[in-house]
């Protein structure tokens, strides 16, 4: 009889785990790509009023008090300190605590981790994200052997048990979601856009289902001290400008980040706006065990086979929507085209998440007790995986394929500044440019007066000789030396005083030098008809 407690209290520690690890898996599609953080905020409590109470204490409308997972973060930048809202702290009978911050402070976590304790005996397997990707098929007791004291979860397989989820993007309004398996997504200044983080949690109930078949009395055993929650980070990368949308007030918040049931099952999980921390780069969502449909809250996970149901009759997949973003710029993968007038550029970036969860729980039966805990890191699913053309990938460069994240593109235009031609300064001997003055008239060179050169014009008349000739030698200079004394010589107009007659009315003799030359002038004379006499005696020889 005791070994038979001893195996349904191993059954029931292995089921409650795995129950745990539903509702982590609800919240992993939310978890996109954030930063690890570390956590200031960490007291484990088992009172679920008091973890809400002292979450609604330290926030505020718009508070830059450090919440749980986002103090050191915001500590060691210039940021303004992240927008928090107040939210009035849920009934603790609705819900169970939430240490995510405490319990798994690695946002890159990837993968699942089990942990089974039955007194002193410790059970411990890890699935990696690459034991999904590479050896999904193999049963997670390949690398986990100790596992095999549970058979049906031991045979489980190593892509069931880890959560997969996609990011896809939309314009505000739109239902059209683009997962960028084809092809990025190509945004824009202008818009703004809708961001949904989907999760299919199959891999929980699959776990649970497996516990479930372990031992007929697996139903009754007792669950204790549960806590479970989900951390969801989404993050611009360091290649893209962008912002979400900062909440005013709690409605605002619900308005623009919602979580809810994509297979049309009823959620048990909800935002814990109150816990929550939203900044223009980055918006770190907590969630929580929701149980307040539920008229006997409590009893849905006192006891392994009512958390079962709970489990298997609950949203298996979800999806997180969150509104209001805005993109500025791109930088990876640049390509630069120019023309004369402008130049277009076209670069990447990529909105990272993370998702990481966890489950804890004491557990009992006829006398045995035990523990179970159950951590979860949601890996990138292999159907939406972004869209690779021959080149290292944008999203997911720090953890691979595995990151579940998403790739936008934008395309910016600048117009080139066309440079003004100066103005060419003016000739002063170009004649032909009268009309711009000849001075820099169009405004521009140099502004330096030019004054043109004027010909006088004559306007003849009839005393205007028409060849005025000129006095050679004018302007010859004349040496004293060489200048020739001409002696001054006075005529005398002879018979001035002598009575007119009318043979000398009309003639005047006037005494000059020429009287001096006569007999040169007569000796010239008669030469000429000499020469002429000889001229005309040849003349009439030849003729005869």
């Amino acid at each position: 009889m005791r070994k038979k407690n001893l195996s349904v209290k191993v059954a029931a520690l292995a089921m409650s785990g795995t129950l745990a690890m539903a509702p982590m898996t609800v919240r992993a599609e939310e978890a996109a790509v954030a930063p690890a953080t570390t956590s200031t905020e960490t007291t484990e409590t088992t009172n679920s009023t008091a973890a809400n109470t002292a979450a609604a204490e330290s926030s505020a409308t718009v508070s830059g008090t450090t919440e749980s997972g986002t103090g050191a973060t915001a500590g060691t930048t210039t940021a303004p300190a992240p927008v928090t809202v107040e939210e009035t702290p849920v009934d603790s009978s609705t819900t169970v605590p939430n240490n995510v911050n405490t319990v798994v402070s690695d946002d890159d976590k990837q993968g699942t981790d089990i942990g089974l304790q039955i007194r002193n005996r410790k059970l411990e397997a890890k699935i990696s994200a690459s034991d999904a990707n590479e050896n999904g098929e193999d049963p997670i007791s390949g690398k986990n052997p100790s596992l095999n004291v549970i058979p049906d979860i031991a045979n489980l397989k190593n892509k069931d048990v880890v959560m997969q989820g996609d990011l896809s993007i939309a314009k505000d309004g739109s239902t059209d979601y683009d997962t960028t398996t084809t092809d990025l997504y190509e945004v824009n200044k202008e818009d703004t856009y809708s961001l949904k983080a989907k999760l299919d949690v199959n891999a929980v109930n699959n776990a649970i289902n497996a516990s479930a078949k372990f031992h007929p009395l697996m139903p009754y055993v007792n669950v204790d001290k549960m806590e479970t929650g989900l951390r969801a980070k989404f993050e611009m990368a360091n290649n893209l400008d962008g912002s979400f949308h900062l909440p005013t007030d709690l409605e605002d918040a619900k308005k623009h980040y919602e979580l809810k049931s994509d297979d049309g099952n009823p959620m048990i999980y909800r935002i814990n706006y109150g816990n929550s921390n939203f900044a223009k780069d980055k918006v770190e969502l907590a969630m929580d065990l929701d149980l307040s449909k539920y008229p006997n809250p409590q009893d849905q996970i006192s006891t392994f086979g009512s958390l079962n149901n709970l489990i298997n009759n609950s949203a298996k997949k979800i999806q997180l929507i969150m509104k209001g973003i805005k993109f500025n710029s791109a930088s990876a993968n640049a390509e630069v085209n120019e023309t004369p007038t402008e130049k277009t550029t076209t670069a990447e970036g990529a909105i990272r998440g993370t998702l990481v969860g966890y489950m804890k729980a004491d557990v009992s039966f006829l006398g045995i007790s035990g523990k179970a805990s159950y951590t979860w890191g949601a890996i990138q699913n292999a159907d939406g995986r972004d869209f690779v053309v021959g080149r290292d990938r944008v999203a997911g460069a720090k953890n691979g394929i595995n990151t579940v994240d998403l790739t936008v593109k934008m395309t910016t235009t600048e117009n080139k500044v066309q440079p003004v031609n100066p103005v060419q300064p003016v000739n002063p001997g170009n004649g032909g440019n009268g009309g711009n003055g000849g001075n820099g008239g169009n405004g521009g060179g140099d502004r330096t007066p030019i004054i043109p050169t004027v010909t006088p014009v004559v306007t003849p008349n009839e005393n205007t000789p028409a060849d005025p000739g000129q006095v050679l030698g004018v302007d010859r200079p004349v040496s004293v030396d060489n200048a020739v004394s001409v002696e001054e010589k006075k005529g005398e107009v002879l018979g001035a005083t002598r009575p007119s007659t009318k043979a000398v009315a009309t003639r005047a003799t006037v005494s000059t030098g020429d009287n001096n030359y006569s007999a040169l002038w007569a000796s010239l004379f008669g030469l000429s008809l000499a020469s002429l006499a000889g001229f005309v005696v040849l003349r009439k020889k030849e003729q005869n």
